[in-house]
């Protein structure tokens, strides 16, 4: 399939940070959005970035990161809202590159580069269920 990924597209996403997106280890009670979480909803925003303007004709293609190269600049509290920014700056087929960012009211809390493949789902699915199982195999000696 042939898709028409347009460079500078952008989408734009707001969440309110929630207790299970914390650090755990920094002082007790709920702590502040913790990295991982914070490149977890970048993604999310590529992905959907991909998928609502370029992948809804066809159900069966997605994507999936494969690189993510992110700088975390600033703590954020549980319950604060954050703007999260998705834009393409790179397509080589099915490899898109995108730049990232996010804020909360007061500052940007982070930035970076992010790389998402496009995937056929069936043919993604088939692949890993052969992993799957060569995988039990090996346990299995």
């Amino acid at each position: 399939m042939d898709f028409e990924i347009k460079l500078g597209s952008e989408n734009e996403r707001r969440i309110k940070v929630n207790h299970n997106q914390t650090t755990s280890f920094l002082w007790e009670g709920e702590n502040v959005f913790s990295t991982p979480s914070m490149i977890s909803e970048m993604e999310e925003t590529c992905r959907l970035l991909l998928k609502e303007q370029f992948l809804k004709v066809d159900s069966e293609w997605d994507s999936v990161g494969t690189v993510v190269d992110i700088n975390h600049t600033a703590a954020t509290p549980v319950g604060a809202e954050i703007i999260l920014k998705a834009e393409i700056i790179g397509v080589d087929g099915r490899r898109v590159q995108f730049k990232v960012s996010t804020e909360d009211n007061l500052e940007q809390i982070g930035e970076g580069k992010h790389e998402r493949f496009i995937i056929n789902i069936p043919k993604f699915k088939e692949k890993f269920d052969l992993k799957v199982k060569r995988l039990d195999e090996f346990q299995k000696r």
